[in-house]
């Protein structure tokens, strides 16, 4: 009886082994691992994430350039108008308004860039926004021309005053339009900033407003910049996450 039972229990034990041995077999020898919802989104985002750095221009670097011409140009003219500078007001007026149109240029030159990697409808709409920066600047240059002959008597501290005041209100209402268009935030901010510095320029009149842009503009940009660069990083560390 015992060889009977210790016949039945090596069968039974060798059944067990073939099948465990079966399934084994079944079985893929490296199983997939399970997609994880959220490791796909943030793949997603740092691709996104990239593109956009690959495309877009360097915000934080415009608000810069924008800081450097404000400290250059509006402090040549405030050394001219205040004596502390031996130079004529009608020559650093000259200077800075070519230093404003350098770095007209330059965030222009970078949303050429930007723009002529994309295709389709928004080719137009920067097509049609630079054209609309060129017309702007064209009444601009007029309206100086014909302000310059009417306030020839006038001090050019005054006519200086509503030049720039026209030139920079131009360029705030271009940068709010642009952030409409192309759906922008950073753009939005930019013009937020010029029409902030123009208000305040106004309202202090034609003595105070070249010490409130020579200023006031370059704190508000670099600020403004180093904004973009806190915000430019954290998006790159979130998709990352």
């Amino acid at each position: 009886m015992f060889a009977d039972a210790s016949r039945f229990v090596t069968r039974h034990t060798a059944t067990i082994h073939r099948r465990t041995a079966a399934r084994n077999t079944n079985q893929s020898p490296t199983e997939e691992p399970a997609l994880d919802p959220r490791a796909a989104l943030a793949s997603l985002n740092q691709a996104a994430a990239t593109t956009r750095a690959s495309i877009e221009p360097n915000t934080a670097v415009i608000y810069f350039v924008w800081a450097a011409a404000y400290l250059l140009g509006y402090g040549l003219l405030h050394g001219a108008a205040f004596g502390w500078l031996p130079l004529a007001y009608g020559t650093a007026l000259v200077i800075g308004a070519v230093i404003l149109l350098a770095a007209i240029t330059y965030t222009a030159v970078a949303g050429i860039r930007s723009s002529s990697q994309i295709r389709g409808d928004s080719t137009f709409a920067g097509m049609a926004y630079g054209m609309s920066w060129m017309g702007g600047f064209l009444i601009v240059a007029l309206f100086s021309i014909v302000i310059s002959r009417l306030l020839a008597d006038e001090h050019l501290l005054v006519t200086g005053w509503l030049i720039n005041s026209v030139a920079i209100l131009v360029v705030g209402i271009m940068y709010m339009a642009g952030a409409a268009i192309f759906g922008d935030r950073s753009m939005f901010l930019l013009g937020v900033c010029f029409t902030v510095l123009n208000a305040a320029g106004l309202i202090a009149g034609a003595s105070a407003f070249i010490s409130i842009f020579a200023i006031g503009g370059p704190i508000l940009f670099v600020a403004a910049g180093i904004t973009m660069l806190v915000l430019r990083r954290r998006e790159s560390s979130g998709t990352v996450k």
